[in-house]
């Protein structure tokens, strides 16, 4: 099983387009943990990540809102509604991405097309997402599991023959992605540790099997 697969990874934009976006559009590099945006900055571009990830960063709680990979963008709602930034953008890895003016991503959006509907589709996952995460219908244990999977599926990590490893991720990094205390993660991970389905070392956690996760992760969806 390939435990970084994920079956939405088709790019929003082909590279072959990048030249009839519009005007405006160039391409920008940024290396790791780079502070691309800062929450309640007012801004004016969309950005479309061609290589390496980057991560929100909420602080109001302190909280992971997500990874973004290659072939996704990112500040688009800000750019269609002119709001400020909710969240953090940082870096994870060296980066590069295409700078698009908000006017000329409006502009592409309300002529229609293929991208409108992806950006749509989106739009609409996020919102899966995010009531995923509602505290009131989760428990802490199935948090952790479905914050797991995301980084597992999110492409980040590189497949070895003992496992998936995240390096530069820690058990922090992990209560800050699932919204739980760092006891808690240490608490659940426990367990899952001693039957092998997981390991911490200093700054990597490598995922050994996915399974018990996925399981923990979908008592909750039987339960909804």
């Amino acid at each position: 099983m390939d435990l970084a697969t994920d079956s939405r990874r088709e790019p929003l934009i082909d590279e072959s387009d990048f030249d009839s976006l519009g005007p405006g559009v160039h391409r920008l590099s940024y290396p790791s943990r780079t502070l691309l945006v800062r929450d309640g900055d007012r801004t004016d571009f969309v950005l479309f990540i061609i290589e390496g990830y980057a991560k929100s960063v909420s602080h109001d709680p302190e909280c992971i809102l997500g990874i973004h990979r290659p072939g996704r963008l990112v500040g688009e709602l800000a750019a269609l509604t002119r709001r400020p930034r909710s969240a953090d953008l940082v870096a994870l890895t060296d980066i590069e991405a295409l700078f698009i003016p908000a006017d000329t991503f409006s502009k592409l959006i309300t002529d229609g097309g293929p991208l409108a509907l992806a950006v749509a589709e989106r739009l609409a996952e996020r919102v899966q997402e995010l009531g995923a995460r509602v505290e009131s219908i989760t428990s802490a244990e199935q948090r952790l599991a479905r914050a797991v999977i995301e980084l597992a599926r999110s492409g980040i990590g590189t497949e070895r023959d003992d496992g998936l490893h995240l390096t530069g991720f820690n058990q922090r990094d992990l209560a800050s992605l699932a919204g739980i205390s760092r006891e808690s993660v240490s608490a659940i991970l426990r367990p899952l540790k001693r039957r092998n389905a997981v390991s911490i070392g200093r700054q990597r956690i490598t995922i050994h099997d996915l399974a018990p996760f996925e399981a923990i992760a979908q008592r909750n969806d039987k339960a909804l």
